[in-house]
C-alpha cells in the first residue's frame, strides 16, 4: 500500500522513475536480501529468553525460535497480501484488508474461537520478534510521509489551498476536542487527564491518512485533477501539524508540574530545529554529490542512519520514536536525483513490513470485548458522525467559498474523511502511552475503519449520481 501510494501521489515529478522498473524491483529485491534476513536473523538471537542453553539442547531451542518466528512471519505477511488484494477487488484500499487481517488474527476472532491454534502460529518469541519487525516497518513509513509532506506542500498548492487545509485541521479537531472533555472521565487512560485526552482525540478526529488518500485517488483516477492535488496537499498540511501537536501531548502526558516540561520541549524543539535546519541543508548539499562519487548506496546508508538515529533521539526524550522518522523524512531532500532517491526503496520495505503492524495491532484491540451497551453505542454514533460531518461538510463548505462547484466541492470533502493507517498508527501510541483506555482504542479504530471504508464508494456514487443527472464528467 505504501510504495503504491507514494508512487502514485508523486508520480507527476518522478515519471522518468517509472520508465525504468526493472533496476528498481532489482535494488529492492538486494534490499530485502541484504537487510531483511540478516535483520530477521538478528531479531531471532535477541529475543531469546534468559541465558542462552549450552550443548545440544541450544541448537535445538533456538532452532524453534527461528521456525516459529519465520514461519509466523509467513503466514502474517501472506494472508495480509491476499486479504488486502480481495479488498482491493472490492474497491477498498489494500491497506483495509491487511488491517482486517491483522484484526482477524488477534483476540477478536482467532484467540477467540481458537486459542489452541493461535497459540500454535504466534508464541512468544515469534511475536516479540514481529514486533520488533512491526518498529521498522513504521519508522519507514513516517519516514515515507515525511518525504511526501514536502513533496506535495511544494508541488501541489493552490490559490484555494490555504483555506481548506485550515479547515480540515481546525473543524475536526475542536469539534474532538469540545466532545471529549465530558467524556474524559469514563474514556481517558491512567496517563491521561482531561487536557491530553481532549487534545489527543482532537488529533485523532483532524487526520487524513495521506498514503491511504493516494492510493484512492489512483484508483478513482482523480490524482491529476484539481480535487485530487487540493485533497492531497490539505492532507499533508493537517497530518504534518497533527504528528507536531501529538508531540505536545505526549510531553504533557509526562506528568508532574508545568515548569518541569520546558526542559524535554525546548529538547524536542532544538532536535527539530537540527534536523530540519543543518542536517537538513547538509543532506541537500551532500547526498547527491557523494552519490555519485561512490557508486551507489551511500544515500541509503545515510537514510537508514538518520532515520533510526532521529528515531532513538525521540524516544530518549520522551517522545515517540516516529515522531523523529517523520522529522528525517521532512529533512531529506525531496528533490534528490534519481540515482540518490531512496524513497521507493525504502517505501518497498516499508510495504512488506507493515502487516507485522497491523498483527501487533489487532492483538493489543478487542472488537469482541466492545460492550454494546446505550453509552458505547451513543458514544461510537456520536464520534463517528462527528468525524464525518467536520471533515465532508466543512471541507465541502470552504471548497464552495472557494468557487468550486457542490459536486467537486462535495468529492473533496469526501476524499478528506479517508483516516485509515495514519490515525491506526496514531490510536496505537495513544493507548500505548495510556492517553485513552481499552474502549476508547476499540471506537475509535471502529471510527476509523468505517471512515475509510465509505470514501470510495461515497465518491463513486456521488459520479453516478452526477451523470445521471447530466453533469459534465470529472
Amino acid at each position: 500500500m505504501t510504495q503504491r501510494a507514494v508512487e502514485a501521489a508523486t508520480s507527476q515529478s518522478s515519471a522518468h522513475d517509472d520508465q525504468q522498473p526493472a533496476p528498481a524491483r532489482r535494488r529492492a529485491l538486494g534490499y530485502g536480501l541484504l537487510v531483511v534476513l540478516p535483520l530477521l536473523a538478528a531479531v531471532v538471537i535477541l529475543t531469546a529468553q534468559g541465558s542462552p542453553p549450552t550443548g545440544s539442547g541450544a541448537s535445538a531451542t533456538d532452532t524453534h525460535m527461528a521456525a516459529a518466528l519465520f514461519f509466523a512471519l509467513a503466514v502474517v505477511v501472506a494472508t495480509a497480501r491476499l486479504v488486502g488484494l480481495l479488498a482491493v477487488r472490492i474497491g477498498q484500499p489494500q491497506v483495509i484488508g491487511e488491517l482486517i487481517a491483522g484484526i482477524a488474527f488477534g483476540p477478536t476472532v482467532l484467540e477467540r474461537f481458537a486459542p489452541s491454534a493461535w497459540a500454535w502460529l504466534f508464541p512468544k518469541e515469534a511475536i516479540a520478534g514481529i514486533n520488533a519487525l512491526a518498529q521498522l516497518g513504521l519508522i519507514l513509513f513516517m519516514f515515507g510521509v515525511g518525504q511526501e509532506v514536502v513533496r506535495t506542500s511544494r508541488d501541489r498548492a493552490q490559490r484555494e489551498a490555504p483555506l481548506i487545509a485550515l479547515t480540515s485541521l481546525v473543524l475536526p479537531f475542536a469539534a474532538g476536542t469540545a466532545i471529549a472533555l465530558p467524556l474524559s472521565s469514563h474514556f481517558a487512560g491512567a496517563a491521561g487527564n482531561r487536557l491530553t485526552f481532549a487534545l489527543f482525540l482532537g488529533c485523532a478526529l483532524s487526520i487524513t491518512a495521506f498514503p491511504v488518500l493516494a492510493r484512492i485517488l489512483t484508483d478513482l483516477d482523480l490524482l491529476g485533477t484539481r480535487t485530487g492535488r487540493l485533497s492531497l496537499f490539505s492532507a499533508a498540511f493537517g497530518d504534518g501539524v497533527c504528528w507536531l501537536l501529538l508531540t505536545a501531548v505526549l510531553l504533557l502526558a509526562r506528568g508532574g508540574a508545568m515548569s518541569s516540561l520546558w526542559r524535554p520541549l525546548l529538547l524536542a524543539l532544538l532536535t527539530a530545529a537540527v534536523l530540519l535546519g543543518p542536517v537538513r541543508a547538509g543532506l541537500a548539499r551532500y547526498v547527491g554529490r557523494r552519490e555519485g562519487q561512490a557508486g551507489g548506496g551511500f544515500a541509503l546508508t545515510v537514510a537508514v542512519v538518520g532515520i533510526s538515529a532521529s528515531a532513538g533521539v525521540t524516544a530518549l526524550l520522551g517522545i515517540h520514536q516516529l515522531i523523529g522518522a517523520f522529522l528525517f523524512g521532512l529533512a531529506w531532500p525531496a528533490r534528490a536525483p534519481r540515482e540518490s532517491s531512496v524513497v521507493p526503496s525504502l517505501a518497498t520495505m516499508a510495504h512488506l513490513l507493515l502487516p507485522c503492524f497491523f498483527l501487533g495491532f489487532g492483538l493489543s484491540v478487542d472488537l469482541g470485548e466492545l460492550p454494546f451497551t446505550l453509552r458505547t453505542l451513543a458514544v461510537t454514533g456520536m464520534l463517528l458522525a462527528v468525524a464525518v460531518l467536520t471533515k465532508v461538510c466543512g471541507v465541502a463548505l470552504a471548497a464552495r467559498c472557494c468557487g468550486m462547484d457542490r459536486r467537486e466541492a462535495t468529492t473533496l470533502g469526501l476524499l478528506m474523511n479517508a483516516r485509515g493507517l495514519t490515525e491506526l498508527v496514531v490510536l496505537g501510541i495513544g493507548h500505548e502511552a495510556k492517553l485513552i483506555n481499552g474502549e476508547m482504542f476499540a471506537i475509535l479504530t471502529v471510527v476509523a475503519l468505517v471512515t475509510t471504508l465509505m470514501t470510495g464508494p461515497g465518491v463513486r456514487l456521488l459520479d453516478t449520481l452526477g451523470k445521471r443527472r447530466g453533469e459534465p464528467a470529472r
